[in-house]
């Protein structure tokens, strides 16, 4: 029936393409590109995936802490934190799991396989400061980047050097005893290109548990941020790069529910290396070659005694490209991952994971743009698993209207944990999701565009924590519950010049666990944001409202907030800039997972110096 519904908007499109080729000249840019939908470069024009793009030009990110400040402003992701910046940290993409969200640096993916369900660990721990842009793709994208990517794809993309070689130090310091400092090098010469960042950032005085239960006692942070990429032109058409990124912290934390502890502490340590080659071979072939090794080590201590989870990633991807026609363009690929962990629980258990996929990607009318891409993955435990998906849009130039429609399939494959702990069962087959959605762009003018979506995801095979004394005896992780998210999403660009930009998205959502009919937990059913930059000669200045509604915690309704933030940078010569941020302006109590604290008014200023 969901194929059936799908299947008739694409023939919609179709149909309303063929009576609409004889166009004129687009209004939007056309040279605008993104890579993360498609694995390969597309016009944002001919896009019909929903996608959000942050830019870090270090003028709206001055102050920031980590890239979890950057992406919580979204209207359709939720994120929930324990405490403060050492808390475990959720992100929600469009109500998924969190599990349920693949997050890439550069093509190579970012995971803990020893935690629980082996999703992403370091939403707090990783600095911006090192990174170009994000693409924030919503939807199932496993046909393309295999498993987890059931919610979204996070894809974050470094610094290339340029210019010049030069230095720049930047001093921050703020509420709750916060300094930071951060180091950044640059340039390029002959056919070598870098980029690099140091950071250290400390944190003396927040509280992890929430205050006003009478948890007194502070929970301090460090951390150290450090990234290297190298790009070299071995020759006009023979690329190599190299990335590597390490994230270190030290921070004490609150147990469950946010009880104070002053004994309880952790460490986080995650390192990435990565390996690319990209080679033009002819004007109609074109291939890359990445790859990448992840460690993610942690380490805690509570109740007088210390765990360690160890879990390390080996990754080879290869993909080519074949330009078959002007309009007709096919990549395919194959993905190889060992993924293996170890801690004081478990002995080291490993799993390997091989992905074939293929992707037509069509322009056949002015306009019209179509995307098929099927992928068959190999586990070594639950053996094959295939999905699919299909996109298509198609503008009209006389209305400055894009329609656009997509359907797609998604899995989730059981952790290493799910699968080899003693409460896990070597048996589990993954998770698995159908998801469809429909929607329009429309352009008003030159200066203001509206967009609104229609989104539906089924997640089926939903691997749950069964309790002890629970029958059937013994087998505690079980493919047993079902979800259903629907929802519109909805935002207004406006741009009348190029120093003030405005934009407004409003995202309405309804989740449910189609078992027990209760809503999906700590999802808000409603979010808006509103974000406002203007560049005013030597000043720059970004403010951020935004609206999160109620969310449901365990047997706890947390109540809706709304934050308010504003910074500024001054250009003070050549050489020198200030900023200020404040973040909370109203001062907002509030709560993101129940128990926990958030903060209040934050101030932070700083200077940075370029050499």
């Amino acid at each position: 029936m969901l194929l059936k519904k799908v299947s008739g908007f694409f023939l919609f499109i179709c149909l309303f393409s063929a009576q609409h080729c004889l166009c004129e000249e687009s209004s939007l840019d056309l040279g605008r590109i993104i890579v993360t939908p498609f694995r390969t470069d597309v016009a944002l024009s001919a896009n019909p995936a929903s996608l959000d793009i942050i830019e870090l030009d270090g003028k709206t990110t001055a102050g920031m802490l980590s890239f979890t400040e950057a992406v919580r402003s979204l209207p359709s992701v939720a994120v929930a934190t324990t405490g403060g910046k050492g808390g475990d940290t959720a992100l929600f993409i469009r109500g998924a799991d969190s599990d349920h969200t693949q997050v890439l640096l550069d093509g190579i993916k970012l995971y803990d396989p020893i935690s629980t369900s082996a999703y992403f660990y370091g939403y707090n721990y990783m600095s911006a400061d090192n990174l170009e842009r994000i693409e924030v793709v919503k939807g199932p994208y496993s046909s393309l980047y295999g498993s987890d990517s059931i919610g979204g794809t996070v894809n974050l993309i470094s610094k290339k050097g340029k210019g010049e070689p030069g230095l720049s130090y930047t001093q921050t310091m703020g509420s709750f005893q916060t300094f930071k400092e951060l180091l950044r090098g640059q340039g390029e010469k002959n056919d070598l290109a870098w980029f690099f960042s140091v950071a250290r950032t400390d944190i003396n005085a927040f509280y992890s548990g929430r205050y006003k239960d009478g948890n007194y006692e502070t929970d301090p942070y460090h951390g150290t941020n450090a990234s290297l990429r190298l790009d070299y032109e071995l020759s006009e058409d023979t690329h190599l790069g190299l990335i590597t990124d390490y994230s270190w912290a030290k921070y004490e934390y609150d147990a469950s529910g946010g009880s104070d502890n002053d004994e309880y502490y952790a460490y986080f340590n995650q390192g990435v290396a990565g390996l690319n080659l990209d080679q033009t071979l002819s004007d109609r072939f074109k291939h890359k070659i990445i790859t990448g090794y992840t460690r993610t080590y942690r380490k805690d201590w509570s109740w007088g005694s210390s765990s360690f989870y160890n879990g390390i990633t080996y990754q080879a991807k290869w993909q080519g490209e074949v330009s078959l026609t002007d309009w007709w363009k096919s990549v395919t690929g194959f993905d190889y991952l060992r993924e293996q962990g170890e801690s004081t629980w478990s002995a080291k258990k490993t799993a390997n994971t091989r992905g074939y996929f293929l992707e037509q990607i069509l322009t056949p009318l002015d306009n019209f743009f179509v995307s098929a891409t099927c992928r068959s993955e190999d586990h070594s435990r639950f053996k094959q698993h295939e999905v699919y998906n299909l996109g298509a849009s198609y503008r009209i130039e006389k209305t400055g209207t894009k329609l656009k429609s997509s359907w797609g399939e998604g899995f989730k494959a059981p952790s290493l944990y799910q699968l080899f702990s003693p409460y896990g069962s070597p048996d589990l087959n993954p998770e698995k999701s159908e998801s469809y959605e429909f929607g329009l762009d429309q352009e008003l003018g030159d200066k203001l565009v509206l967009e609104t979506t229609y989104f539906n995801t089924e997640v089926k095979d939903l691997i749950q924590y069964r309790s002890l004394g629970v029958p059937p005896w013994g087998e505690y992780y079980q493919e047993n519950s079902r979800a259903r998210i629907s929802g519109w999403e909805n935002l207004v660009t406006w741009k009348p010049d190029t120093s003030l930009s405005l934009s407004l998205g409003y995202t309405a959502m309804e989740t449910k666990n189609k078992d027990t009919g209760s809503r999906l937990e700590r999802r808000p059913e409603n979010k808006l944001s509103l974000s406002i930059n203007k560049k005013l000669d030597k000043l720059t200045v970004s403010s951020l409202i935004s609206y999160t509604g109620n969310r449901i915690d365990g047997a706890e309704k947390l109540k809706s907030y709304y934050l308010a933030s504003i910074s500024a940078v001054y250009q003070i010569n050549e050489r020198w800039e200030s900023f200020l941020r404040a973040e909370n302006l109203f001062d907002q109590e509030y709560e993101t997972v129940n128990g926990y604290e958030t903060p209040g008014l934050s101030l932070y200023t700083g200077v940075k110096v370029s050499f």
